[in-house]
């Protein structure tokens, strides 16, 4: 019987299991809940080692709060390794919107732990929390 291929799926499905967290696929990747933040492993068919766990649109972004938006996502990309925050622009029944998406990557390989998915969680709660703080503060 032959080894599975580890892939940042199988290695996050791996992890969920453990912590008993219910994951759902989508569109894009593998969606769960945890501690009450909304998780998106992307998929990418190409490279299934890559490693991109994502909070997507954690803050609704406005003429009103662009600038601080970006200087919080300045701030976290600065004070955070591998955790970077972007503003991600879409269009929505024809209108453009905006918001502040999280994301860890990382590139796997044989030896990966799933510890890893543990640190990613962990770092972008950590950084999430810290860039709604920042924006408060604003």
């Amino acid at each position: 019987m032959t080894a599975r291929k580890l892939t940042a799926k199988s290695l996050t499905l791996s992890w969920l299991k453990a912590h008993e967290v219910a994951a759902r696929n989508s569109k894009v990747g593998l969606n769960f809940n945890y501690e009450g933040w909304n998780f998106l492993l992307w998929h990418d068919a190409d490279d299934p080692l890559f490693f991109r766990l994502a909070l997507p649109g954690i803050l609704d972004v406005n003429d009103r709060n662009y600038a601080q938006a970006l200087m919080a996502c300045n701030n976290v990309n600065w004070n955070y390794k591998v955790v970077k925050a972007s503003l991600y622009e879409y269009d929505e029944a024809g209108k453009r919107q905006a918001s502040v998406w999280v994301s860890f990557e990382q590139m796997l390989d044989d030896e990966t732990s799933p510890e890893v998915v543990t640190r990613a969680v962990t770092a972008l709660i950590d950084a999430a929390e810290r860039l709604v703080e920042r924006l408060e503060e604003a």
